[in-house]
């Protein structure tokens, strides 16, 4: 993304949290980003547009941490704890404050789908990597970096949106967490 598109995404994902989707405005969007709109409109033709330049935005930002993050982590375990921090605790609390950010999240709305479908196959690309000095191991029991990497990214995805309570949410990342360590020690 541009400077531009990312200043705009940046303020229609505030916009958005504080309006909720369907009553924010293209408007709205300008006047957080201190652009006319006719410069949002050259930078997003429409709101479907600055929906999912929002979601790529966001979503980059959670690998950008992600990734920062594990560089200075020496474990699997540390790594997963980082990871469940920045994809699935962070934008969990985020949720519960939003109006309408559910459905941006699950990718209910059109402009959505593409940008999480991207966002996911990012971070299971970076998973995969993550786990591929444990490919012997997961071998050894009929798995491999990218098949559980797959299955990180589902569980995770179905933590995040199917947990009404945060402590239930800590409890099963905690079980998931013990499930991959169980899988990689050889």
């Amino acid at each position: 993304m541009t400077d531009k598109e990312e200043m705009i995404a940046a303020a229609a994902i505030r916009v958005f949290s504080r309006y909720g989707l369907k009553r924010a405005t293209m408007n709205d969007v300008a006047d957080e980003a201190g652009v006319v709109r006719q410069t949002l409109y050259n930078v997003f033709s429409n709101k479907n547009e600055v929906i999912e330049g929002a979601i790529r935005y966001y979503c980059a930002g959670i690998l950008q941490r992600t990734l920062a993050d594990w560089d200075g982590a020496q474990t699997l375990s540390e790594k997963l704890d980082i990871l469940f921090q920045h994809a699935v605790i962070d934008p969990w609390d985020a949720l519960r404050d939003a109006p309408d950010a559910a459905e941006l999240e699950q990718a209910a709305h059109p402009a959505a789908s593409a940008a999480m479908e991207e966002a996911q196959a990012n971070i299971h690309a970076a998973l995969t990597d993550l786990l591929r000095p444990h490919g012997p191991a997961l071998a050894a029991k009929g798995q491999s970096p990218e098949s559980l990497a797959a299955y990180l990214v589902t569980a995770t995805h179905g933590i995040k949106h199917n947990t009404p309570d945060r402590d239930r949410l800590l409890g099963l990342l905690a079980t998931l967490k013990t499930s991959v360590e169980v899988m990689v020690d050889g």
